[in-house]
């Protein structure tokens, strides 16, 4: 992933909300995350900067995914993303989520992240 640089954009189009009392619903709503390793910070959709506590790759030997990284944030969310062209050859997008667990009603939201570096 970092090869391909230090930002990146990663955006959503829909939010999965998991409630105490009911099932998990998925909801259209749409956003950008912006990630800057350089800096190891996040900016989530609502423009709040976030500090990365750590990232790391992580391979799995016989996985038909190639490699995948995972970011914890100090807000105790995590994203896992997996290259789309694991070779990079046609792509150098990310596809993953964020995973964000809730204390309240809401215990946890997932967001499907398409991630690209910004050029």
């Amino acid at each position: 992933m970092w090869r391909s640089g230090l930002l990146w954009t990663c955006t959503f189009s829909s939010t999965i909300r998991c409630e105490r009392s009911t099932d998990c619903t998925s909801h259209p709503d749409h956003g950008t995350i912006n990630l800057n390793y350089q800096e190891n910070s996040l900016v989530d959709h609502e423009g709040r900067s976030h500090p990365i506590k750590r990232h790391y790759v992580q391979t799995v030997a016989d996985s038909p995914i190639g490699s995948e990284v995972k970011i914890e944030l100090a807000t105790n969310e995590v994203i896992w993303l997996s290259a789309a062209d694991g070779g990079g050859t046609f792509s150098d997008n990310w596809t993953g989520a964020m995973v964000s667990p809730g204390v309240g009603v809401i215990v946890q939201e997932l967001r499907p992240l398409i991630c690209a570096p910004e050029s």
